[in-house]
């Protein structure tokens, strides 16, 4: 093929009308993406749920799914004589690509692995014939463990240039040979599209580097700003703005159980006092880790704050006032089993407790709180290592 007929089939896929409304629109589906992205890993930041995350993760996931599916009908509309194009194959790996980028969860990863199987099945069923399948069978397995290979040294290859190169260069090259093998091209026409798509990336990691540095920023404002940096759990002005959206959540849902559990640690000051500040944030952090890690191994949701000083609350939401204490009491068992190790001490600690459901009587927040608040208070009345659920007083061994 000479370069001028090259250059003019060139021209003709990459510079009309057709190509510049499919790569628009691919654009449009990028940034949705990005913002769909950004808004779920907040959110699952926040709430720290496992069951959340897996929720964001699959409508990440549902979004990838979608923006192909959207792709496809478009070109579908606009060129339906053509559905293998190199402008519309382009549109597929930019959106499957960036989708590895930008998600951060194992179902992507699924979905660019089993892509070329879809796009390959479809060749066929357009009428292409199952050509060079041993070259299709290759090329997807090399597709796969680069692929694989990304999700383990994610930061790595984003932080260099030559590596993102070498990805670039083995993801659409494998991807290459599998559209190939369905749809055959010159081979000086096909390493030029290569060349386009890899500059095509390269454009979007200039913008993925950059919206992923502003969601890092973000990401730590946000920490800085609602979580405890001492404990690294909520903090007071976390729960400030927890609680608001739990009670109106409860006044729309009367019927939907919440409980509130609030504990502190006893005899806190005579960590303070005897063994000196260090150490009394030894057991602080301590008692925080045990709880946190505790309550995220859970499915009762439990939400947990430092609400000042020694004091700690978690908020339980669908979750009736008996199995709050159920699970309390299990935390609370094997965190006496624990000692903390510090500067050679050896230190058992112990926590007290007051429990009481969100009622129907509760005309604001305050009056919930200020009654598990009390329920405390009973606890410690009664010698401490206690806890008092809606008004009576448990003694745990």
């Amino acid at each position: 093929m000479r370069l001028d007929q090259l250059v003019q089939m060139i021209n003709v896929d990459f510079f009309n009308i057709n190509t510049v409304i499919i790569a628009l629109i691919t654009i449009g589906l990028i940034t949705l993406m990005t913002i769909l992205t950004y808004f779920l890993e907040q959110r699952a930041l926040r709430l720290r749920q496992r069951r959340f995350t897996i929720l964001a993760h699959g409508y990440e996931a549902a979004s990838l799914v979608v923006s192909m599916i959207l792709l496809r009908s478009i070109c579908v509309t606009i060129d339906p004589e053509n559905m293998l194009s190199w402008s519309y194959a382009t549109a597929q790996l930019t959106v499957l690509l960036f989708g590895l980028y930008t998600m951060r969860n194992l179902a992507v990863e699924i979905i660019n692995i089993l892509m070329p199987i879809f796009f390959y099945g479809q060749g066929m069923y357009l009428g292409k014939g199952a050509h060079f399948v041993a070259t299709f069978i290759i090329m997807t397995v090399l597709l796969s463990g680069t692929i694989i290979y990304f999700s383990r040294h994610r930061s790595s290859v984003m932080g260099s240039q030559w590596r993102y190169l070498a990805l670039q260069l083995v993801y659409g090259g494998t991807w290459w040979f599998i559209i190939w093998s369905v749809h055959r091209f010159n081979l000086a026409y096909t390493i030029n599209v290569l060349i386009i798509f890899i500059v095509y990336m390269w454009i979007i990691r200039f913008f993925v580097t950059r919206i992923s540095a502003l969601i890092t920023k973000f990401t730590q404002l946000d920490q800085r700003v609602n979580y405890d940096e001492l404990t690294g759990v909520r903090n007071r002005a976390n729960f400030d703005t927890i609680k608001n959206e739990v009670f109106d959540a409860y006044k729309k849902r009367p019927n939907a159980a919440v409980t509130m559990a609030m504990f502190d640690i006893d005899h806190f000051k005579k960590f303070n006092d005897t063994y000196g500040h260090m150490t009394g944030d030894a057991v602080l952090k301590h008692v925080a880790t045990h709880f946190e890690t505790a309550l995220f191994k859970q499915t009762t949701h439990g939400q947990l704050f430092r609400y000042g000083g020694e004091e700690f609350v978690v908020i339980f939401r669908g979750i009736p006032a008996e199995q709050a204490r159920t699970t309390i009491t299990a935390i609370r068992d094997d965190l006496q089993k624990e000692t903390v190790d510090f500067n050679g001490q050896k230190l058992r600690v112990t926590v007290s407790f007051g429990i009481s459901q969100l009622q129907p009587s509760d005309v604001t927040f305050d009056d919930w709180f200020n009654r598990v608040d009390h329920y405390l208070y009973l606890s410690k009345e009664a010698g401490r290592n206690r806890i008092t659920v809606e008004g009576t007083t448990l003694v745990l061994s």
